[in-house]
Protein backbone atom coordinates (compact mmCIF):
# COMPACT_ATOMS: atom_id res chain seq x y z
CA UNK A 1 0.00 0.00 0.00
CA UNK A 2 1.18 3.44 -0.82
CA UNK A 3 0.22 6.67 0.96
CA UNK A 4 -2.55 7.56 -1.50
CA UNK A 5 -4.23 4.19 -0.93
CA UNK A 6 -4.02 4.66 2.82
CA UNK A 7 -5.53 8.15 2.55
CA UNK A 8 -8.41 6.87 0.39
CA UNK A 9 -9.03 4.00 2.84
CA UNK A 10 -9.05 6.40 5.80
CA UNK A 11 -11.47 8.76 4.06
CA UNK A 12 -13.67 5.84 3.05
CA UNK A 13 -13.77 4.58 6.63
CA UNK A 14 -14.64 8.02 7.98
CA UNK A 15 -17.40 8.60 5.41
CA UNK A 16 -18.82 5.10 6.01
CA UNK A 17 -18.77 5.63 9.78
CA UNK A 18 -20.49 9.00 9.55
CA UNK A 19 -23.13 7.66 7.13
CA UNK A 20 -23.78 4.68 9.38
CA UNK A 21 -24.01 6.86 12.47
CA UNK A 22 -26.19 9.62 11.05
CA UNK A 23 -28.38 7.70 8.62
CA UNK A 24 -28.28 4.13 9.92
CA UNK A 25 -27.09 2.74 6.60
CA UNK A 26 -24.60 -0.05 6.51
CA UNK A 27 -21.00 0.91 5.96
CA UNK A 28 -20.97 -1.47 3.00
CA UNK A 29 -23.20 0.93 1.06
CA UNK A 30 -20.27 3.33 0.97
CA UNK A 31 -17.30 0.98 1.25
CA UNK A 32 -18.07 -1.59 -1.45
CA UNK A 33 -18.48 0.95 -4.29
CA UNK A 34 -15.33 2.77 -3.11
CA UNK A 35 -13.27 -0.43 -3.12
CA UNK A 36 -14.52 -1.31 -6.58
CA UNK A 37 -14.06 2.19 -8.04
CA UNK A 38 -10.78 3.27 -6.44
CA UNK A 39 -9.01 -0.05 -5.99
CA UNK A 40 -10.32 -2.05 -8.95
CA UNK A 41 -11.62 -4.88 -6.79
CA UNK A 42 -14.23 -7.29 -8.04
CA UNK A 43 -17.58 -7.16 -6.30
CA UNK A 44 -16.75 -10.37 -4.42
CA UNK A 45 -13.39 -9.02 -3.24
CA UNK A 46 -15.03 -5.80 -2.09
CA UNK A 47 -17.80 -7.68 -0.26
CA UNK A 48 -15.30 -9.97 1.44
CA UNK A 49 -13.14 -7.03 2.49
CA UNK A 50 -16.19 -5.18 3.79
CA UNK A 51 -17.28 -8.19 5.84
CA UNK A 52 -13.77 -8.58 7.22
CA UNK A 53 -13.61 -5.08 8.64
CA UNK A 54 -17.26 -4.67 9.67
CA UNK A 55 -18.38 -7.86 11.33
CA UNK A 56 -15.78 -8.39 14.02
CA UNK A 57 -15.63 -4.86 15.49
CA UNK A 58 -19.36 -4.22 15.29
CA UNK A 59 -20.28 -7.67 16.52
CA UNK A 60 -17.84 -7.63 19.42
CA UNK A 61 -18.86 -4.15 20.61
CA UNK A 62 -22.57 -4.93 20.35
CA UNK A 63 -22.09 -8.23 22.16
CA UNK A 64 -20.14 -6.57 25.00
CA UNK A 65 -22.85 -3.94 25.49
CA UNK A 66 -25.66 -6.49 25.55
CA UNK A 67 -23.63 -8.80 27.81
CA UNK A 68 -22.92 -6.02 30.30
CA UNK A 69 -26.63 -5.22 30.41
CA UNK A 70 -27.42 -8.88 31.18
CA UNK A 71 -29.18 -9.51 27.88
CA UNK A 72 -27.13 -12.46 26.60
CA UNK A 73 -27.82 -16.15 27.15
CA UNK A 74 -24.37 -17.61 26.44
CA UNK A 75 -25.52 -21.22 26.49
CA UNK A 76 -28.10 -20.59 23.78
CA UNK A 77 -25.68 -18.42 21.82
CA UNK A 78 -23.01 -21.15 21.72
CA UNK A 79 -25.47 -23.83 20.55
CA UNK A 80 -26.93 -21.47 17.93
CA UNK A 81 -23.48 -20.41 16.70
CA UNK A 82 -22.28 -23.99 16.27
CA UNK A 83 -25.42 -25.14 14.50
CA UNK A 84 -25.49 -21.96 12.38
CA UNK A 85 -21.95 -22.69 11.17
CA UNK A 86 -22.86 -26.29 10.37
CA UNK A 87 -26.05 -25.27 8.59
CA UNK A 88 -24.42 -22.50 6.56
CA UNK A 89 -21.60 -24.78 5.45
Amino acid sequence: MDISEIVILILTGIVAGIAAGFFGIGGGVVVIPMLIYFFGMTQHEAQGTSLAFLLAPIGILAFINYYKAGHVNLNYAVVLAITFIVGSY
